[in-house]
Parts: C-alpha cells; sequence; structure tokens
C-alpha cells in the first residue's frame, strides 16, 4: 500500500514537472515569435536591404581585372 502510495506521488511530480517543462517551452516560442514580428516590423519600416540595386552583381561573365596569377606548382625535392 505504501509503494502504491509512493508511486503515485511520484508520478504526480513528475507529469507536474513535464507540465511546467512544456509550459515554459511555449512562453519561451511566444517570447521568440514576439521578438520576429518586433524585427520584422523594424525592418518594414528601416530597409536596410534592398533588391533593386544591381551593383552586387557578381556573375562570372565580366572580365576580371588584374594580372593573370600562374601557380608554379610544387617545387622539385632537393
Amino acid at each position: 500500500m505504501i509503494k502504491l502510495v509512493a508511486g503515485t506521488v511520484l508520478l504526480a511530480s513528475l507529469c507536474g514537472a513535464v507540465d511546467r517543462d512544456m509550459q515554459r517551452a511555449i512562453a519561451w516560442e511566444r517570447h521568440k515569435d514576439r521578438a520576429a514580428a518586433i524585427q520584422a516590423r523594424k525592418e518594414a519600416r528601416h530597409p536596410s536591404v534592398t533588391y533593386s540595386n544591381n551593383s552586387a552583381n557578381r556573375s562570372a561573365e565580366d572580365e576580371p581585372q588584374g594580372r593573370k596569377v600562374v601557380d608554379p606548382g610544387p617545387s622539385p625535392k632537393k
């Protein structure tokens, strides 16, 4: 009988701990969602990146600038 009562108390305390952990996890996710929404509103008001700008074009078709460097390969062993 004592083992049954002790087991029931242990089970109840474990369920309570799981419940508290779940509540903390949900609260953390809500906090992250609020922070992401605040950041999105800030970026909508003051965008730091413009996508209409073509100055970051890094295509491979451009002519290389500077002089060509040739790799001499490994040096002969002495």
